[in-house]
């Protein structure tokens, strides 16, 4: 780095006098350049998209990644196992404003961080969660405030149907006994947990014999990982995809809205080009301030690339329909990072040039058969 200084900007310093200037003041500075830019972006992206949406006000999606930092974080940064950073990530898929962006210890409840980012939610919102995101307080919030869920369903917790007045529980394993491979059902009028609360719709699928081999995979890894394994009930549950939704029939069939739910994978992809292209995981040894400066430097490239990333793509498909890639487009913004900061002055001729450069490096290939979040957003016609 100290080389890099040097050489970029005429900065001559040895690396005992680098590490020097890691210090609280620095981290606190990163942090508030962060948060201002994470203010002032939502504004921007909200309002340049508002005259593209037709269904939702917003199509939020919340996810997390965690990645380990050296043990002697540990009071900062408590992990299950070892010391760790989380990431809680929410972001808009119809406009690509980021609505949330927050450092936490590896091991915080990503519930407990839903259920507290409620007031966010907005009349008309469609709120995209996982598993580790589920409560039923999240839910009746979300449904409160005129806002719409999809959710897949926890192991543990139970559902009810309500028959001549009587509660009877919901015998899942004898209906999946009934499924064959792929097959799904959709019941209605549902009640979950011990606070009953009411859900309208619930899908029942019967999970392929691939799709089967694949989660067990991911469950294997993560039992492995934690040191424990699941209960046979969870594990035979595991065969089933089970999502809750209080989308009305009318407007989202059970196809939508298992295509709607899919697009929680463009988050995964995402923490993986943050972690491959921009190393948000690769942390050494080194002191605690010069980890947290690393870490908000990157988010601030994060909140950057991604707002310009957004834009640019709805540029190219407007214009000529062509879908830019995610993880290509990181790429390529990475290798031209120091040429854009360097030449702020020139920020026309940098910004045409990027254009340029997404348009003929940056196309994301289509496998035959395959659809795009774009493609599914524009046929399920929420843009």
């Amino acid at each position: 780095m100290c080389a890099a200084l040097t050489l970029w900007h005429g900065c001559s310093l040895s690396s005992e006098g680098l590490n020097q200037r890691f210090t609280d003041r620095a981290v606190a500075f990163l942090r508030e350049v962060f948060f201002l830019l994470l203010l002032h972006q939502r504004p921007l992206l909200l309002s340049a998209m508002e005259t593209y949406r037709t269904c939702f006000t917003r199509l939020r999606i919340l996810d997390s990644t965690s990645f380990l930092v050296p043990a002697d974080y540990g009071e900062d940064y408590r992990g299950s196992v070892s010391s760790g950073v989380k990431i809680q990530f929410e972001y808009d898929l119809l406009s690509g404003a980021c609505l949330q962006l927050c450092v936490q210890s590896a091991n915080d409840s990503d519930a407990r961080f839903a259920y507290h980012a409620q007031h966010t939610i907005l009349p008309n919102d469609l709120c995209i969660r996982d598993l580790g995101f589920f409560s039923v307080a999240a839910l009746a919030e979300i449904d409160a405030r005129g806002a719409y869920y999809i959710t897949r369903l926890r192991s543990d917790m139970k559902v009810y149907i309500k028959e001549n007045g009587q509660w009877k529980e919901w015998d899942w394993e004898s209906l999946g006994n009934q499924l064959e491979e792929g097959e799904s059902v959709e019941m209605e009028h549902v009640y979950i947990g011990h606070e009953r609360l009411y859900v309208p719709r619930l899908f029942f699928r019967r999970l392929t014999a691939e799709e089967w081999q694949k989660r067990m995979a991911y469950v294997r890894k993560k039992e492995k990982r934690k040191g424990k394994a699941l209960a046979r009930q969870t594990l035979e549950q595991k065969k089933y995809h089970i999502l809750l939704t209080n989308l009305p029939q009318e407007s989202f069939d059970g196809q939508q809205v298992y295509e709607l739910y899919s697009l929680r994978w463009q988050m995964e992809w995402l923490f993986k080009a943050w972690k491959s292209v921009l190393d948000l995981e690769k942390v050494k040894e080194m002191k605690k301030e010069r980890f947290e400066c690393h870490l908000y430097g990157t988010l601030i490239a994060i909140l950057v690339t991604q707002t310009f990333l957004f834009q640019a793509r709805m540029y190219w498909h407007q214009k000529e329909d062509i879908e830019i890639s995610e993880r290509k487009a990181l790429d390529l913004l990475q290798s031209y990072w120091h040429q854009l900061l360097l030449r702020s002055h020139m920020a026309e001729i940098n910004l045409f040039s990027l254009l340029s450069l997404l348009r003929k490096h940056a196309k994301k290939g289509r496998r035959k058969g395959e659809e795009t979040a774009s493609d599914i957003v524009t046929k399920l016609e929420i843009w």
